[in-house]
């Protein structure tokens, strides 16, 4: 579909109007809305002492207008905070004026300019969609400038034209209103023309524990923005507003130590501070509520990945236990036995602190606790970590709901009575078109982004693919083995795993009761769904193989033969001495409440004996090491255990492979 046009109409003479740039260079790009119709405008925009002045003006109809040269300053933005400090924007902003209520309130017709003009405009004075910016006031009424992210044009289809921007199903508004309402119970707003916003909307976050708010995280010189939700905390760097990061990325898989300084542990801690500053403002908290790494609940709430407190560390009024309560959990434990962490959710609901710890863990959300309450009950059974509502009544598009809004997801029940999750429920055409930026830095050519996603259907390896895997940038980049502890270098990227959503939604659902210690029973059809039998060859030597036949996810079935192949084309199959198992349903060790990678069928281990868990990898050269073969598998998408450093001293699981992206 296209609209008036993309060529801007010349209005008066854009060289001679405007001011000088004072020498400053364009730095950004700042739209402006002007809900005047456009005769009106375009009419004062020419008179002196105009008070907004555009270098660019789009009408609803989609026509284009140029007031200004680029080379010269427009007028109307003035002095704003951006980049951390207030500068005058006229100088370093080309300014473009939108004829619309609000920066987000546009047409079929602009938003279609904008798609295609927008990201071209950017190129030619060498900037990137991040620097396009609005400016709103902040929490402190300050005027700031936030990265603008426009609603998504249209998409068109040989059966006509599909729900785009401005147009929205019935069932994506009902998303739009209930998430409003979820943002706002703790303090916090909804934009969907913002990063946070629709990163959260994309990824399955959970609820939103505290509002994006200054100040941000200062760590050797650089910021950090934040804004922390149930399942992580986001982050994102000085002004790169989309380059939007997870914090669970920077901790690593299955954790075992909190880090004692750097990004890390700062967002660590003002995560906590700004969850426990949301809780506070709803009443007064009890207790301690400083984060230490030397608590036991800290740590394991931290390891389990169930969020920042939401409650002080406090004792219960009858003095018999000691309760924290967190995003995705509440940990307890009795004041006889404080060295002991124990988990609301893995508690016999027939014991006596049962309903105790309910009590104490719905203070957080302000109501009272009904044990019968069908909502209360759902959520037991989705397991939807802690309520941060009550049962709240809204009307949404003209239609009345009730709602309660927990960690993890909103539960609501309209008109015909039957209790449905947010989550299921579709979501705007910009969520789902929302992308992160990557993050500024250095790219070289053996430092290449790659996404996890699914892997291709699976198909022979051929010589060229063999050729390809063996000159691969990680093997380019680790070099000739070396009897390093440091060595290979790690990969581009990190494992799949459950504190934003991904593996469920990329591996399929595994829904499960606990076996006995590690060991868990799974009770629905992911393993006929999921698994298949995969033929390997080389493994056929090891007498647990059944002849080199094994149960993996289908997913990763291709690359794991290929996998494989390629250590037996690199002459490296003499370092395997032992294959010490793939498929296996268990969570992680020492943690009760996450399933291991072993349990979708996307990991395995070898040489078990020399590489023990919890223990440095075998160097090089040493009999058992696999630190030889880390290399092609990094190229083939296999992340290795022993780049985990579980103690800052080596301290890994170097015997465990496990599929990571699609190569």
């Amino acid at each position: 579909m296209k609209s008036a046009g993309d060529q801007p109409i010349v209005v008066g003479q854009p060289d001679r109007v405007g001011a000088s740039r004072s020498g400053n260079a364009v730095s950004l790009v700042v739209v402006v809305a002007d809900e005047r119709s456009a005769a009106v405008a375009l009419t004062d925009y020419q008179r002196p002492g105009t008070s907004l002045l555009p270098h660019f003006y789009l009408d609803r109809n989609g026509q284009l207008y140029q007031l200004v040269a680029t080379d010269r300053a427009g007028v109307g933005v003035g002095r704003a905070i951006w980049q951390r400090r207030v500068r005058n924007l006229d100088r370093v902003a080309i300014i473009v004026g939108l004829e619309a209520s609000t920066v987000t309130d546009l047409s079929e017709a602009q938003t279609c300019i904008l798609a295609d003009w927008l990201p071209a405009l950017v190129d030619r004075h060498g900037l990137s969609l991040a620097e396009v910016v609005m400016i709103q006031p902040d929490a402190a009424g300050r005027k700031r400038a936030f990265l603008y992210l426009p609603p998504s044009a249209p998409v068109e289809s040989g059966e006509g034209l599909l729900l785009g921007s401005g147009v929205r199903s019935p069932e994506q508004e009902l998303w739009v209103g209930l998430a409003t309402v979820t943002w706002r119970q703790r303090g916090a707003q909804l934009r969907l023309n913002q990063a946070f916003s629709l990163h959260w909307g994309k990824f399955d976050l959970g609820a939103p524990l505290a509002p994006n708010e200054p100040p941000p995280v200062a760590v050797e010189g650089k910021t950090y923005n934040f804004q922390v939700f149930a399942r992580d905390t986001i982050y994102n760097e000085g002004t790169q507003y989309a380059a939007v990061q997870h914090l669970s990325h920077l901790l690593g898989p299955e954790m075992s130590a909190i880090p004692a300084g750097g990004v890390s542990r700062a967002l660590i801690e003002a995560s906590y501070r700004s969850a426990l500053k949301a809780s506070a403002a709803r009443a007064p908290l009890e207790g301690k509520t400083e984060f230490r790494a030397d608590w036991r609940f800290h740590f394991v709430a931290l390891q389990a990945g169930l969020g920042p407190a939401l409650s002080g560390n406090y004792v219960t009024a009858d003095r018999a236990y000691a309760v924290q309560v967190f995003a995705g959990d509440t940990l307890y434990t009795p004041m006889s036995q404080q060295s002991n962490c124990f988990f609301l959710s893995l508690t016999d609901p027939t014991s006596p602190q049962y309903n105790q710890m309910w009590i104490e863990t719905y203070k957080v959300s302000g109501a009272p606790y009904h044990p019968t309450d069908p909502f209360h009950q759902r959520a037991l059974e989705l397991k939807l970590g802690t309520p941060l509502s009550g049962v709240l009544r809204e009307t949404i598009q003209g239609v009345t709901y009730d709602l309660q809004i927990f960690a993890y997801d909103t539960l609501f029940r309209g008109p015909d009575g039957v209790i449905r999750r947010m989550s299921e429920l579709s979501r705007p055409t910009e969520v789902m078109a929302w992308q992160p930026r990557l993050p500024a830095r250095p790219a070289t050519p053996a430092d290449p982004a790659r996404p996890a996603t699914p892997a291709d259907p699976a198909r022979p390896a051929t010589p060229a693919d063999r050729a390809a895997i063996l000159a691969a940038p990680e093997v380019a980049r680790a070099g000739p083995p070396r009897r390093d502890p440091n060595w290979p270098p790690k990969p581009d990227f990190n494992i799949l795993t459950d504190r934003n959503g991904q593996r469920e939604r990329i591996l399929g659902k595994i829904e499960w009761v606990r076996k006995s210690g590690d060991d868990i029973i799974i009770t629905n059809d992911w393993v006929a769904q999921n698994l298949i039998e995969v033929h390997i060859p080389q493994l056929a030597r090891f007498p647990n193989t059944n002849g080199g036949r094994i149960r993996f996810h289908r997913l990763a079935a291709d690359q794991m033969r290929r996998l494989w192949q390629a250590w037996e084309d690199a002459g490296l199959l003499h370092l395997v001495l032992t294959f010490d198992g793939a498929w296996w349903p268990r969570t992680i060790r020492s943690n009760p409440t996450t399933l291991s990678n072993h349990a979708y069928g996307t990991a395995f281990d070898i040489n078990m004996q020399w590489n023990g868990f919890y223990k440095p990898a075998a160097l090089v050269g040493d009999r058992g090491s696999v630190r030889e073969l880390a290399p092609i598998a990094n190229a083939l998408g296999f992340f290795w255990g022993g780049h985990w450093d579980y103690n800052g001293r080596g301290a890994s699981d170097g015997m465990h492979f496990e599929w990571a992206v699609a190569r």
